[in-house]
């Protein structure tokens, strides 16, 4: 701090005064600074910045100088004929001002700086908390600052600690929030506006929901060192009448998906919908893929694909979309592909058609350019048009005693049975009819016969090399033709092991012999019956035939 104890006799002169008949000194105590003038010939006149700027080359710049004073004095020397003094400043001690919060929960300080008096001390912030009672929660470097800066303005000092409520039992989800739907990008950065993200959906086991057990309060304390209560948090259970749901075996707290589904978050638990249910598919919407069922009220957009782990329900009609269930598929209308064959009597490209697959079986109004497959039976209610037809049971077309019931073009595979209304049309439009033997099984087979072909084509070459080198030594390298024998042993494996699933796959592949086509009306020229190995060409047409396989073949 410094501390001006300049006597009259000491006190400096400036070039600024000269010739202004003015003089600074400070009054006997120390306390004022006055301006004494004495009148003189010529007097120069000098204005307020003038004179502060000599106030502050004589020394005495901290002390609070009067503006009022000093515009007095510059008016009385302009005017007066005879000398005078007068006080135009003086020392003014730092002032500390301590305010308490109502909830006795933090103090806080403003210090009005010095003016060439004494600065406020740290001991003398520290005294004036405590005849407050203050006892806790003083910040100390936030004190030590105030005083070195000379200054604060309602400076917090003392923070009083408030209590810590308990929490309640939390319910956290564990399932993945649904994402924004936005366009999924391609490699080449193309936006693909039909896949928008997946669905939310969980399976069975899939943990759901997490409860967390209650905490306890922690007690506050103010700034007088009284201590402040608290509340621990309650122990809240899982709701009530929760669905599609199951606490784990091994943590209680854990709650689990008893079924797959959509997973619906709940005040206190979490319900699983088996089923999601929706207006229709298409850009909006994006593509599906669900675990579990869905319900579409509406139509599926062509190009649009909607997959399910269980049953897929379709209000409208599929039009050249690909539906995939795991359980049934159920469509109210028709499904329909588009596009035009390239001949009379040919399918569309299988891109265009609509194509259904399902774990079990395919209910529809009717199917035209549609490529439907189903392990279980495929019902079509009135027609089926230049269609794939391929099912694990039967094949039913139309209701027996019905009008509607039409099989026209394409092909229908069934294990056991075809049941139509009709086959084939007046104008003799091809349509292949097969039973007898499960299409499944025949998939299979196609595919062992094809890797079996390509793997009997490797290991030829291998042999070829082989013999190759054995009649022409030195003609590889040691190491290449090591590798040539062992891959020509796992090739050997790999043949004799294909050539067994071949064997097992045509021994299931057994004739039904109880399959049969059943035609209630017409089967007109140009419909083709196989059952088996046996094939039978309708060449002229049929009324009401059934079709079954005899000693000679297919007979009806």
């Amino acid at each position: 701090m410094k501390t001006l104890w300049t006597s009259p006799e000491e006190v400096m002169e400036t070039d600024i005064l000269n010739g202004t008949g003015l003089k600074l000194q400070l009054s006997p105590d120390q306390k004022y600074l006055q301006a004494q003038y004495i009148p003189v010939t010529q007097r120069r006149a000098l204005d307020a910045g003038q004179l502060r700027e000599a106030i502050a080359a004589s020394g005495y710049g901290e002390l609070f100088i009067s503006q009022d004073a000093l515009e007095q004095l510059l008016q009385r020397c302009a005017v007066s004929p005879v000398g005078f003094t007068l006080q135009i400043g003086e020392r003014r001690d730092a002032t500390l001002a301590l305010q308490l919060s109502d909830d006795m929960m933090s103090a806080a300080i403003t210090i009005q700086p010095a003016c060439g008096g004494r600065r406020i001390t740290v001991e003398e912030v520290e005294q004036a908390l405590s005849r407050e009672g203050v006892v806790c929660g003083i910040l100390y470097d936030e004190i030590k600052a105030a005083v070195e800066a000379g200054e604060a303005s309602k400076l917090v000092i003392a923070q009083g600690t408030p209590p810590i409520p308990g929490e309640d039992s939390q319910f956290i989800s564990l399932v993945p929030e649904m994402a924004t739907q936005m366009p999924q990008l391609s490699d080449d950065d193309t936006a693909d506006y039909r896949n928008l993200g997946d669905i939310v959906s969980v399976s069975l086991g899939d943990p759901l929901l997490r409860r967390t057990h209650p905490t306890t309060g922690v007690p506050g304390v103010n700034l007088l060192g009284v201590e402040l209560p608290t509340t621990d948090g309650v122990d809240l259970p899982f709701a009530d009448n929760l669905t599609g749901i199951a606490c784990d075996l091994k943590d209680p707290d854990l709650l689990v998906a008893a079924i797959s589904g959509y997973p619906v978050i709940v005040p206190r638990g979490v319900n699983v919908d088996p089923v999601f249910r929706l207006k229709r598919v298409d850009l909006s919407t994006g593509n599906l893929r669900f675990k579990g069922s869905l319900e579409i009220s509406g139509d599926v957009s062509e190009g649009m694909e909607v997959t399910a782990t269980e049953d897929i329900t379709v209000g409208g009609v599929v039009e050249a979309a690909r539906v995939k269930a795991g359980g049934n598929i159920v469509i109210q209308g028709g499904v329909i592909g588009h596009g035009h064959a390239t001949q009379p009597g040919k399918m569309v490209s299988r891109q265009e058609m609509a194509q259904l697959e399902a774990g079990g079986t395919v209910t529809v109004q009717f199917a035209e350019n549609a490529a439907i497959s189903a392990c279980g039976d495929i019902v079509i209610r009135e027609l089926a048009m230049q269609s794939e037809l391929t099912s694990g049971g039967s094949i039913l077309v139309g209701e027996k005693g019905g009008r509607k019931g039409h099989i026209i073009g394409g092909i229908c595979r069934a294990a056991s049975l075809v049941h139509a209304v009709v086959i084939g049309s007046h104008a003799g439009v091809p349509t292949v009819i097969e039973v007898g033997v499960d299409p499944a099984l025949n998939r299979k087979l196609e595919m062992v016969q094809e890797n079996l072909a390509e793997k009997q084509r490797q290991l030829d070459e291998l042999t070829k090399t082989l013999a190759y080198v054995k009649e022409n030594p030195g003609s590889m390298d040691a190491g290449l033709l090591n590798l040539k024998q062992r891959i020509y042993t796992k090739c050997q494996g790999e043949l004799a092991e294909l050539t067994g699933e071949k064997k097992r796959l045509q021994k299931r592949m057994e004739i039904n012999a109880q399959a049969r086509v059943e035609v209630e009306r017409d089967a007109f020229l140009g419909a083709q019956i196989r059952i088996g190995s046996s094939t039978l060409l309708v060449e002229e047409d049929l009324t009401s035939p059934t079709f079954t396989l005899g000693e000679q073949g297919i007979a009806y």
